[in-house]
């Protein structure tokens, strides 16, 4: 899991509510874990900039190192992803198993690997397309610079070294394909329909893409957004698609999503916890069961000791 941070030592707490809180307890009287995860966070170095808690329909917010207000979420972009795929095969715009070379066979050069021809779109979004290389196409590592201008024509005249669908290789390339995949199904960029689609309708204030040269979004990573509306996509999935009584996902592609682990990675033994990280120290959090949301934006903060303290105490 690739993991996010920034400067000063004010607290900000913005909560709606005046719930009393024990020095020592692990949460409020009406259910939150922010108080906790505040103390986490400042004994960790501050390491973290935002903490956002979702529970019982109300958000808050603990602002534990002030500074910009949007920050990249990483991988976390990749489960943005998925969900507009979702939405399009919800309208009826493509099929989440179609194979991927008829969507794209004009871009593919003319000496192809033939094993592309039975690459899925689900292949892509669970990294089984079948590269070899974990490390492809990652803009936060490498100097795309140095790249050729055509970032699709990179992937698709590459050799594939696995069967589709047979080996799991964590790599933005897919989530860029993935990118370009929708955006040949949808006739518009992925940024444009997201925006459409997702975040216009989860009341977004302010986001912004990465994109390669030709203006078509990474897909993988490089979504710009404030911790608080990193968590209404949580709250989506936890509450089966619905958010604020608007349907953002069907039913069927949210379960379908948990199931086959569409960016959505089970922790925990109970099988109601799901997480989806992002490099540095991104971090968002699912309880299906509670439906509890919790979304972080840190640049190297102690996350994985904030996870392990939710599946021990998110019951």
């Amino acid at each position: 899991m690739k993991y996010l941070l920034l400067p000063t030592l004010t607290l900000l707490a913005l909560f709606s509510g005046t719930a009393a809180f024990a020095q020592d307890a692990v949460k409020t009287e009406d259910g939150f874990f922010l108080p906790t995860l505040e103390k986490m966070a400042h004994d960790d170095g501050d390491k973290i900039f935002t903490i956002c808690e979702i529970f019982n329909g109300e958000s808050r917010t603990a602002v534990i190192r002030p500074n910009i207000r949007c920050h990249n979420a990483y991988s976390i972009a990749k489960l943005f992803t998925v969900a507009t795929l979702g939405i399009m095969e919800d309208e009826g715009l493509l099929d989440i198993d179609e194979e991927v070379y008829p969507i794209l066979k004009d871009k593919f050069p003319e000496n192809f690997d033939p094993k592309w021809r039975d690459v899925k779109i689900s292949d892509v979004i669970r990294h089984r397309t079948g590269f070899g290389e974990a490390g492809m196409l990652d803009i936060d590592a490498q100097d795309s610079s140095k790249w050729p201008r055509d970032f699709l024509g990179i992937l698709l005249s590459t050799n594939l070294e696995y069967k589709p669908g047979e080996k799991y290789v964590y790599t933005d390339a897919t989530f860029y394909l993935a990118s370009r995949i929708a955006e040949a199904k949808s006739g518009e960029k992925l940024n444009v329909y997201m925006i459409r689609k997702m975040l216009d309708p989860l009341e977004f204030s302010e986001y912004a893409f990465s994109t390669d040269p030709q203006g078509s979004p990474i897909g993988a990573t490089g979504l710009y957004t404030s911790t608080e509306d990193m968590a209404k996509l949580g709250l989506v999935f936890v509450q089966n698609g619905v958010y604020k009584d608007k349907r953002i996902l069907s039913q069927r592609f949210v379960d379908e999503a948990f199931e086959r682990t569409f960016e959505l990675y089970p922790v925990g033994d109970e099988g109601v916890a799901f997480v989806k990280g992002g490099m540095n120290g991104q971090l968002l959090y699912m309880n299906r069961k509670t439906k509890r949301v919790v979304a972080i934006h840190s640049y190297l903060g102690d996350v994985d000791a904030i996870l392990n303290f939710l599946i021990k105490n998110d019951k």
